[in-house]
C-alpha cells in the first residue's frame, strides 16, 4: 500500500520539532496502515555511515505479542518506578507519565523497534555505526509523527526484557535493538519544549568552559 500524502503538508517542520513532546499518555485506538507506512518510510529518509541504511524497523500491531512485551516490561519496571522520588514538577510529570505508560503499554495501538546490524565499514564492521544509523531514523519516524498528530516516546524499555522481545519477535541475536517508540494518538496536549536557549548551548569558534557552566541546574 502507498503512504497517503494527505498529511505530508499538514506541519512545519520547525513547529513540529518544536512541540515534539514525549506522548507517554496514548489511545488504545488503532492508527490505519498507510499512516504507520508514511512515519516509517519519513525515518528511512534519515542519513546513516556511508548510505549503509544499516537499520529495520519491526512495527508490532498483534495484539497478544503487544501484551506479552507490555507485561514483561512492566513486571521489571512498574514497581521500580513507582517508587522513584518526585521532587519536583518536572520529575513528577515524567515519572508519572511512565508509569502509566508502563501499565498501558499492552493497549498501545503501535510499538516500533528500530533495529540494526553491524554491517559499515564494510570491510571490518563496527558496532557503534549501528547507532550511528539507528538513532536519526529513530528521530525522524518521532519527529514525522509529530506532523501528522501522532504522539510517540522515544524509550529503551526493550533493555529490561530482551530475552523475551526477541522471542516474540524472532529477532536473530546479531540484530542489535536500538529503541523501542510507543506510537498512538495522544491523550495528552502537545505544546512548546522546555529546552535550553541557543545561547546557552553554542560555542564560537572554541569551547568557552563557562558557557557551559552557565546552564548547570541548581
Amino acid at each position: 500500500m502507498a503512504a497517503s500524502t494527505e498529511y505530508l503538508n499538514s506541519m512545519n517542520v520547525f513547529e513540529a520539532m518544536s512541540s515534539c513532546r514525549a506522548i507517554r499518555y496514548l489511545r488504545p485506538d488503532p492508527i490505519p496502515e498507510e499512516l504507520i507506512e508514511q512515519v516509517v518510510t519519513a525515518a528511512t529518509w534519515a542519513p546513516s555511515p556511508g548510505n549503509s541504511q544499516g537499520r529495520d524497523f519491526i512495527v508490532v500491531t498483534d495484539q497478544t505479542k503487544r501484551e506479552i512485551i507490555g507485561n514483561a516490561i512492566e513486571k521489571v519496571m512498574g514497581s521500580r518506578v513507582a517508587s522513584m522520588d518526585r521532587p519536583d514538577k518536572t520529575h513528577r510529570l515524567m515519572l508519572d507519565g511512565t508509569e502509566h505508560l508502563l501499565a498501558t503499554l499492552k493497549t498501545c495501538p503501535v510499538l516500533v523497534f528500530v533495529c540494526g546490524k553491524a554491517i559499515y565499514p564494510y570491510e571490518a564492521p563496527r558496532e557503534s555505526f549501528v547507532w550511528s544509523s539507528i538513532y536519526p531514523a529513530a528521530q525522524n519516524l518521532i519527529v514525522a509523527a509529530r506532523a501528522i498528530g501522532l504522539g510517540t516516546v522515544f524509550t529503551t524499555f526493550q533493555g529490561v526484557a530482551e530475552n523475551v522481545i526477541r522471542e516474540t519477535l524472532d529477532i536473530p541475536d546479531d540484530v542489535l535493538i536500538g529503541c523501542m517508540i510507543p506510537m498512538g494518538w495522544p491523550d495528552r496536549k502537545f505544546g512548546p519544549l522546555n529546552r535550553e536557549p541557543y545561547e546557552k548551548v553554542v560555542h564560537r569558534d572554541k569551547w568557552q568552559g563557562e558557557l557551559r557552566n552557565n546552564h548547570l541546574r541548581s
